[in-house]
């Protein structure tokens, strides 16, 4: 990427659209995450409603995808959060990325409302403003259908469900049926702006060529993700195949963040999925490891059905959190997620509150509608409150539709929060995995696990007996990489193939000039600085880099309760270390 770019601003109020030089100089060629702050803070006022007009959505396409580097054929979003109030960054794989990067934009930049809903089409000419009023109320599978259609060869489509249509707080952008821009409600800001849709169209693509050094880690890096164990792991089971060792550990978050395992691990394990379904490896083109799973039911009521496996993470939340014992409902549950466009990992734990706050009675809550929430495990009434949530059509859905912590405090038991910066975690239990807590404290957009990656080391051991230092120099080499993974665009289950050479490596091709180690560095603490003053404008306080106060006060059945110092001290050095002082305040 040059020093300058071309960037197509949509303004859906007037349904104007025009092309923006914009200046990327310091971004070392990068674009994703390092470009997406950027944008923000080009068009962006911090102070604006998340789900108003002058909210701002940015895409970026995956610059590596031009490259046919596996692993890249990604695309990211940025805006501001209508659940946490600050930074959002969601990332997605599937064909959008590389069609995307096909049509020569930088950038696309939406702002503004329409009156009536649209579909906003986007190609190398420029963009397209169509009416979608016949699209809206439909579900994320039919638009998808319906627009493929309609559009030309090499096409890719995003949408919004009716979660994105009502607002609702953990609503998500879906893409081919079970990729997802999904936590923190990019939906709900599509939903806004009556965004029903957004598709790409680019001419077919051609690989870019490369120098010699770059050749040879696009290499090594497809012949890594096509042979390792890591590889391997992945295609045989996805995510999925945490399952096991997170409830061996003790550090899969069950009944709602009581429990460290689940008591029916053996119907969620990915290994004995092939009892009850037969199973295809789907790929996002050129990857090798084809981690997607879409099964073919082979047994029950609903025998011959065809559905995407779920991920490890709709496992944990419904699983986990809600107690559903098999595998196979978890991804009936899911894929009725994915239709509704509301994230799975939210979705989870937004009925495992409510789950929750039944079983405490009336002792335990003031919500009168507490009793209208289903019991733990059962799938129907789970599958009629997802759809609830979706169309806030009952007091309980409407409730919960605004995010955990509000629907917390509705049913009257605020003190069984689990957030960071109120975004929910993902499945692994930060009283158990330290590193995870100290992850979910620090991430920009909340409790995060992919921000940092910092379970991988936890899961393995190898944090054991570090001191607080390099504890913490441990966790920002995590957090640095997996910064410049999500502005090359590359998929996390890359994040073993792409040490500090091979990131130097791709920065060098796409800069068109020597990028070291250190440069990628200081752009790393550069960009979450960038981010810090962002979220500290929109109303973020240092005293958020912290978890619930639930896992300082509460042990689970297999880990004691959080050292409140212990992560305060942690949290102290990573501020000292990124240049924020010791009050975390970027001078």
């Amino acid at each position: 990427m040059p020093d300058g770019g071309r960037v197509l601003f949509v303004d859906l109020s007037s349904g104007v659209s025009r092309t923006d030089e914009v200046d990327f100089e310091g971004l070392l060629g990068l674009g994703g995450k390092a470009l997406g702050i950027r944008l923000l803070e080009k068009y962006l006022s911090p102070e604006v409603d998340a789900l108003g007009p002058e909210n701002v959505v940015a895409i970026t396409p995956s610059l590596m995808a031009a490259y046919s580097l596996a692993g890249a054929n990604r695309f990211g979003a940025f805006t501001k959060s209508p659940l946490t109030g600050i930074w959002l960054e969601s990332y997605c794989g599937g064909t959008f990325g590389g069609i995307f990067t096909g049509t020569g934009w930088d950038a696309v930049v939406v702002s503004g409302a329409a009156k009536e809903p649209v579909h906003l089409h986007i190609e190398a000419t420029g963009a397209r403003l169509l009416p979608a009023a016949d699209l809206w109320g439909k579900d994320t599978f039919a638009v998808e259908d319906e627009l493929l259609e309609r559009l030309g060869k090499r096409s890719a489509v995003l949408a919004i469900g009716v979660g994105g249509e009502n607002l609702v707080n953990v609503a998500s952008v879906m893409h081919e049926r079970a990729h997802a821009l999904g936590r923190g409600g990019l939906g709900a800001v599509f939903g806004s702006k009556k965004l029903k849709a957004m598709s790409a169209t680019s001419p077919s693509g051609g690989r870019r060529e490369a120098g010699e050094p770059f050749v040879r880690i696009r290499k090594e890096i497809a012949d890594l993700a096509a042979k390792s164990p890591i590889g391997a792991g992945y295609r045989d089971f996805g995510t999925p195949a945490v399952t096991s060792l997170a409830n061996e550990l003790g550090a899969f978050p069950a009944d709602f963040f009581t429990k460290g395992t689940a008591p029916h691990r053996s119907t969620l394990e990915a290994e004995g999925w092939s009892e009850w379904a037969t199973r295809e490896h789907l790929p996002c083109p050129p990857c090798p490891m084809r981690c997607r799973k879409r099964l073919t039911l082979t047994e029950g009521p609903e025998k011959g059905r065809v559905i995407h496996g779920a991920e490890y993470e709709a496992l944990y939340s419904f699983g986990g959190s809600c107690l559903v014992e098999h595998a196979r409902d978890i991804a009936l549950l899911s894929e009725r997620c994915n239709q509704l466009g509301v994230d799975t990992v939210s979705a989870g734990n937004l009925v495992a509150a409510a789950i929750k706050a039944r079983e405490l009675g009336p002792a335990g809550t003031v919500s009168p509608f507490a009793k209208d929430a289903p019991a733990a495990g059962d799938v129907k009434a789970i599958d009629e409150l997802l759809q609830a949530i979706a169309t806030r059509s009952t007091s309980l859905g409407d409730a919960l539709a605004a995010g955990l912590d509000d629907a917390l405090a509705a049913l009257g038991i605020p003190e069984w929060s689990i957030t960071s910066k109120r975004l929910d975690p993902a499945g692994y239990e930060p009283r158990r995995l330290k590193g995870m807590a100290l992850s979910n404290a620090l991430s920009v957009r909340g409790a995060c696990h992919l921000r940092a990656a910092f379970y991988k080391p936890d899961l393995q051991g190898e944090l054991e007996g570090l001191d607080d230092t390099t504890y913490v120099e441990t966790y920002i080499d995590f957090e640095d990489r997996m910064m410049l993974l999500d502005s090359l665009t590359m998929c996390r289950f890359y994040r073993d193939f792409m040490n500090w050479e091979r990131i130097s490596i791709a920065a060098t091709e796409l800069h068109g000039a020597s990028v070291a180690k250190a440069d990628l560095q200081a752009l790393s603490t550069e960009t979450h600085t960038r981010i810090r003053h962002f979220s500290l404008a929109c109303g973020l306080i240092p005293a958020d880099d912290t978890v619930a106060e639930r896992f300082f006060r509460v042990p689970t059945d297999r880990a004691p309760a959080l050292d409140r110092a212990e992560l305060e001290r942690r949290v102290r050095i990573y501020w000292g270390k990124r240049g924020w002082g010791k009050d975390g305040l970027p001078r």
